[in-house]
């Protein structure tokens, strides 16, 4: 299968270590960062990579993307010269607005819904650090939940690669989950300073999650995706399994003074919120506070 990746971050760079070995494997990058990669290479937990950047415009049948929210638009402009009618798209973007913005670049049919979850890894320039001995857990499917040829494709690729995935019964209910993680999760971590041990042992950092799941779950509901008891528990059960000193992608682009993703966490919510006149202070609130820490010293 002829596989590109772009995003050379905390979370493509371990997924192309895995996926270089048993693939046509190759990177896309904007012409002004071919020349940093060329010179430094990508490193990952101590061992440099230098995966091919591919320069040809040639239609590949999987694309991934691993780009922040904040990049997608340049990202799409990279990776248009190797879209064809039956190129496979999977955005792993935090969120869930990006599958929409490919949709209406490309086709529709070109997107499978997908996320990563379970990954603890931090990036410092081109060095990858992964906490997480399998690498991270994707989930994916078709907008529908049906799986196709298609789908099954890309579970064959990934289970030669021995990236650990899963295929959901119900991929958009799955995506709100995570959403709901990143609000939480990321946001709270981000004004806290919380690595993941720091949040697995703070009480206050889980009451304030459930208060906020309780303001979410029912802007889902409004958006017909119903998030009951048990994803709230999923979501320290996934905190668990990341015990250790990794930090989430957004405070690690805070301390980097890296434009963040808040615009697409707590304030996309509280858009939705708006759309369907329900009340969401808490979210309201912490999207102000990580604008305020972000911005922190430099007004």
């Amino acid at each position: 299968m002829v596989v590109r990746l772009l995003g050379l971050g905390a979370v493509g760079a371990p997924l192309a270590v895995r996926l270089a070995p048993v693939s046509s494997f190759g990177v896309l990058l904007s012409d002004d960062r071919i020349g940093k990669y060329e010179k430094e290479g990508c490193t990952v937990n101590g061992v440099r990579y230098d995966f091919p950047v591919i320069r040809e415009k040639e239609s590949a049948d999987l694309i991934i993307i691993a780009c922040k929210n904040t990049d997608l638009a340049a990202a799409l402009d990279t990776v248009a010269p190797h879209v064809g009618e039956s190129t496979l798209i999977m955005s792993l973007l935090n969120g869930i607005e990006s599958e929409k913005v490919i949709s209406a670049r490309f086709r529709p049919s070109n997107v499978i819904y997908s996320f990563i979850t379970n990954l603890s890894s931090v990036r410092n320039g081109s060095r990858i650090d992964c906490f997480s001995p399998r690498g991270g857990l994707v989930l994916f499917n078709e907008k529908d939940s049906v799986r196709t040829e298609r789908i099954d494709r890309i579970d064959e690729l990934f289970t030669c690669a021995g990236i650990w995935h899963d295929i959901p019964h119900d991929i958009m209910h799955d995506m709100w989950w995570k959403f709901a993680f990143n609000i939480c999760v990321n946001s709270l971590s981000s004004v806290m300073n919380l690595t993941y041990s720091d949040m697995n042992s703070n009480q206050n950092f889980h009451r304030l999650v459930r208060m906020l799941y309780r303001e979410i779950r029912t802007v889902s509901a409004a958006e017909g995706i119903i998030l009951d008891d048990r994803d709230e528990e999923r979501c320290f059960e996934v905190l668990r399994n990341m015990e250790g000193p990794g930090k989430t992608s957004m405070l690690q682009d805070i301390e980097a003074h890296r434009p963040t993703e808040n615009r697409y966490f707590s304030l996309s919510l509280s858009d939705m919120g708006r759309r369907h006149s329900i009340a969401t202070p808490l979210c309201d609130f912490l999207y102000q506070l990580v604008e305020a820490k972000s911005n922190a010293g430099t007004c």
